[in-house]
Protein backbone atom coordinates (compact mmCIF):
# COMPACT_ATOMS: atom_id res chain seq x y z
CA UNK A 1 0.00 0.00 0.00
CA UNK A 2 0.88 3.60 -0.88
CA UNK A 3 -0.62 6.88 0.45
CA UNK A 4 -0.85 9.50 -2.30
CA UNK A 5 -3.11 12.55 -3.32
CA UNK A 6 -6.54 10.35 -3.68
CA UNK A 7 -5.66 8.46 -0.61
CA UNK A 8 -3.88 5.15 -0.37
CA UNK A 9 -3.54 2.50 -2.96
CA UNK A 10 -3.14 -1.19 -2.76
CA UNK A 11 -0.12 -3.28 -4.53
CA UNK A 12 0.59 -6.76 -4.48
CA UNK A 13 4.19 -7.90 -5.04
CA UNK A 14 4.22 -10.90 -7.86
CA UNK A 15 6.74 -13.05 -6.20
CA UNK A 16 5.34 -12.53 -2.34
CA UNK A 17 1.61 -13.01 -3.62
CA UNK A 18 2.55 -16.40 -5.34
CA UNK A 19 3.83 -17.47 -2.15
CA UNK A 20 0.84 -16.24 -0.19
CA UNK A 21 -1.56 -18.02 -2.59
CA UNK A 22 0.80 -21.34 -1.77
CA UNK A 23 0.34 -20.63 1.51
CA UNK A 24 -3.03 -20.36 1.51
CA UNK A 25 -4.27 -17.01 0.61
CA UNK A 26 -7.18 -16.88 -1.78
CA UNK A 27 -9.29 -13.96 -0.87
CA UNK A 28 -8.79 -10.75 0.74
CA UNK A 29 -11.56 -8.70 2.12
CA UNK A 30 -12.46 -5.61 -0.55
CA UNK A 31 -9.39 -6.92 -2.80
CA UNK A 32 -11.10 -8.40 -5.61
CA UNK A 33 -8.61 -8.93 -8.04
CA UNK A 34 -5.21 -9.30 -5.80
CA UNK A 35 -3.02 -8.95 -9.24
CA UNK A 36 -4.18 -5.68 -10.27
CA UNK A 37 -3.19 -2.20 -8.83
CA UNK A 38 -6.55 -0.93 -6.50
CA UNK A 39 -6.05 2.67 -7.52
CA UNK A 40 -9.13 3.39 -5.51
CA UNK A 41 -8.57 4.67 -2.37
CA UNK A 42 -8.55 1.48 0.34
CA UNK A 43 -8.43 3.91 3.80
CA UNK A 44 -12.10 2.83 5.00
CA UNK A 45 -10.56 -0.79 4.55
CA UNK A 46 -7.53 -1.01 6.71
CA UNK A 47 -9.25 1.21 9.11
CA UNK A 48 -10.71 -2.32 9.74
CA UNK A 49 -7.34 -3.58 10.32
CA UNK A 50 -6.52 -0.87 12.94
CA UNK A 51 -7.42 -1.13 16.75
CA UNK A 52 -10.65 0.49 17.33
CA UNK A 53 -10.37 3.87 19.30
CA UNK A 54 -13.30 2.85 22.12
CA UNK A 55 -11.47 -0.22 22.78
CA UNK A 56 -9.62 -0.10 26.34
CA UNK A 57 -6.63 -1.90 25.62
CA UNK A 58 -5.93 0.35 22.78
CA UNK A 59 -3.14 2.53 24.50
CA UNK A 60 -1.23 -0.32 25.92
CA UNK A 61 -1.41 -2.24 21.65
CA UNK A 62 -0.12 1.25 20.32
CA UNK A 63 2.63 1.53 23.53
CA UNK A 64 3.72 -2.15 22.72
CA UNK A 65 4.24 -1.48 19.03
CA UNK A 66 5.61 2.36 19.04
CA UNK A 67 2.78 3.57 18.22
CA UNK A 68 1.61 6.13 20.12
CA UNK A 69 2.61 9.54 18.39
CA UNK A 70 1.21 8.08 15.22
CA UNK A 71 -0.41 10.26 13.25
CA UNK A 72 -3.35 8.86 11.16
CA UNK A 73 -4.52 5.04 10.70
CA UNK A 74 -2.26 4.61 7.85
CA UNK A 75 0.94 5.13 9.86
CA UNK A 76 -0.95 2.81 12.51
CA UNK A 77 -1.43 -0.02 10.42
CA UNK A 78 2.29 0.20 8.72
CA UNK A 79 3.97 0.49 12.78
CA UNK A 80 1.55 -2.38 14.45
CA UNK A 81 1.67 -4.55 11.23
CA UNK A 82 -2.42 -4.99 10.67
CA UNK A 83 -1.88 -7.33 13.72
CA UNK A 84 -4.88 -8.96 14.64
CA UNK A 85 -5.53 -12.22 16.66
CA UNK A 86 -7.97 -13.57 13.83
CA UNK A 87 -5.45 -14.13 11.44
CA UNK A 88 -1.79 -14.38 10.36
CA UNK A 89 -1.83 -11.38 7.88
CA UNK A 90 0.08 -8.84 7.91
CA UNK A 91 0.87 -5.31 6.77
CA UNK A 92 4.61 -4.41 7.02
CA UNK A 93 5.38 -0.62 6.89
CA UNK A 94 8.48 0.13 4.72
CA UNK A 95 11.14 2.48 7.03
CA UNK A 96 13.45 5.13 5.90
CA UNK A 97 15.94 5.52 8.47
CA UNK A 98 15.52 8.99 10.66
CA UNK A 99 17.52 9.93 13.54
CA UNK A 100 15.66 9.05 16.60
CA UNK A 101 13.17 6.73 14.94
CA UNK A 102 11.44 3.33 16.35
CA UNK A 103 9.23 0.53 15.69
CA UNK A 104 9.02 -3.11 16.47
CA UNK A 105 9.71 -5.99 14.28
CA UNK A 106 9.45 -9.62 15.02
CA UNK A 107 12.01 -11.88 14.29
CA UNK A 108 11.59 -14.43 10.72
CA UNK A 109 13.41 -17.49 11.16
CA UNK A 110 12.47 -19.42 14.62
CA UNK A 111 10.52 -22.03 13.19
CA UNK A 112 14.41 -23.09 11.65
CA UNK A 113 15.73 -22.65 15.01
CA UNK A 114 15.57 -24.69 18.37
CA UNK A 115 16.37 -22.05 21.11
CA UNK A 116 15.69 -23.38 24.72
CA UNK A 117 12.66 -22.10 25.92
CA UNK A 118 14.77 -19.58 28.53
CA UNK A 119 16.94 -18.44 25.72
CA UNK A 120 15.51 -15.02 25.78
CA UNK A 121 14.66 -12.64 28.26
CA UNK A 122 13.01 -8.73 27.76
CA UNK A 123 15.46 -6.39 27.45
CA UNK A 124 18.55 -8.56 25.65
CA UNK A 125 20.27 -6.65 23.78
CA UNK A 126 20.86 -8.29 20.14
CA UNK A 127 23.52 -7.36 17.14
CA UNK A 128 22.99 -7.98 13.28
CA UNK A 129 24.64 -8.72 10.42
CA UNK A 130 24.55 -8.01 6.76
CA UNK A 131 24.56 -10.95 4.66
CA UNK A 132 25.29 -9.96 1.40
CA UNK A 133 27.10 -13.37 0.83
CA UNK A 134 23.12 -14.97 1.43
CA UNK A 135 21.68 -17.07 -1.73
CA UNK A 136 18.21 -16.20 -0.85
CA UNK A 137 18.67 -12.80 -0.10
CA UNK A 138 21.37 -10.17 -0.74
CA UNK A 139 20.03 -7.81 1.77
CA UNK A 140 19.44 -10.29 4.35
CA UNK A 141 19.81 -8.99 8.03
CA UNK A 142 20.90 -11.85 10.50
CA UNK A 143 20.00 -11.35 14.01
CA UNK A 144 22.39 -12.71 17.22
CA UNK A 145 22.45 -13.17 20.77
CA UNK A 146 26.00 -13.38 21.66
CA UNK A 147 27.25 -15.32 19.02
CA UNK A 148 24.23 -17.09 18.13
CA UNK A 149 22.18 -16.52 15.29
CA UNK A 150 18.58 -16.64 16.49
CA UNK A 151 16.73 -15.35 13.24
CA UNK A 152 16.29 -12.69 10.55
CA UNK A 153 14.76 -9.07 10.61
CA UNK A 154 11.64 -9.59 7.91
CA UNK A 155 12.81 -9.06 4.52
CA UNK A 156 10.73 -5.66 4.25
CA UNK A 157 11.88 -4.16 7.46
CA UNK A 158 15.63 -5.48 6.45
CA UNK A 159 15.79 -2.89 3.82
CA UNK A 160 16.28 -0.53 6.86
CA UNK A 161 19.05 -1.85 7.57
CA UNK A 162 21.27 -1.33 4.33
CA UNK A 163 23.59 1.67 4.32
CA UNK A 164 22.75 3.22 8.00
CA UNK A 165 24.76 6.47 9.09
CA UNK A 166 23.68 6.41 12.73
CA UNK A 167 23.76 2.94 14.73
CA UNK A 168 21.31 1.08 15.53
CA UNK A 169 20.38 -0.71 18.79
CA UNK A 170 17.78 -3.89 19.25
CA UNK A 171 16.64 -4.82 22.10
CA UNK A 172 13.94 -7.48 23.02
CA UNK A 173 10.62 -6.30 23.80
CA UNK A 174 8.73 -9.01 24.36
CA UNK A 175 8.19 -12.99 23.87
CA UNK A 176 5.38 -14.83 22.90
CA UNK A 177 6.21 -18.60 23.96
CA UNK A 178 4.81 -21.58 25.07
CA UNK A 179 6.91 -24.85 26.25
CA UNK A 180 8.84 -23.34 22.89
CA UNK A 181 9.61 -19.86 21.31
CA UNK A 182 7.14 -18.85 19.18
CA UNK A 183 7.72 -15.19 18.44
CA UNK A 184 10.49 -12.67 19.90
CA UNK A 185 9.45 -9.37 19.41
CA UNK A 186 12.44 -6.90 18.57
CA UNK A 187 12.94 -2.92 19.17
CA UNK A 188 14.93 -1.43 16.84
CA UNK A 189 16.19 2.12 17.78
CA UNK A 190 18.15 4.21 15.64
Amino acid sequence: MKRNASGVIFQSFPKALEKAKADGLDYLAGFHDLEKVTNKDVTQLINHRVIGKDRPDRQHFLSFWEAEKAVDNFEILALTQGSSPTDNLEFLGEYHPQKGMKFVTDLAGLSHIELPKDFFKIGDKLTYKIEKDNPIDKKAVAVYKDRTKVGYIKQIHSRFFQDLKYPVSLTVKALDQNGRIKNVFILVEL
